[in-house]
């Protein structure tokens, strides 16, 4: 039995955004009309995707299918794995990072 640490937007329903997902259980919805800049580096390591409000960066491997999908605005579930090896035939997410400025938590914390 293998875990899928991405669900792609095709097997959610009426989804708005991504969905990210720490190895704690925290769950946080993006709005995909937030996203800006999507880039995929370190051979398919590091997938960092910049919205309105931050930068989420999402490490791990074989992040291509993710960076695809989010090019196209339709990034759909990610997971953040436990400490295990990783699936050598699918996206594994190792860690999972938001960086928020300081201007954009002060403007969120007036609404």
């Amino acid at each position: 039995m293998t875990f899928q640490y991405y669900l792609p937007r095709s097997s959610e329903r009426a989804a708005i955004g991504a969905v990210f997902v720490t190895a704690g259980g925290v769950r946080r919805l993006i709005p995909d009309h937030w996203l800006t800049e999507v880039e995929l580096s370190q051979q398919g390591g590091l997938l960092r995707l910049t919205y309105a409000y931050c930068t989420v960066e999402v490490a791990g491997q074989r992040l291509h299918v993710l960076f695809e999908d989010a090019i196209a605005g339709r990034l759909g579930t990610v997971i953040q794995a436990p400490l295990t090896p990783a699936v050598r035939y699918q996206p594994w997410v190792s860690s999972l990072v938001a960086i928020v400025p300081a201007a954009a938590v002060s403007a969120l914390e007036r609404r």
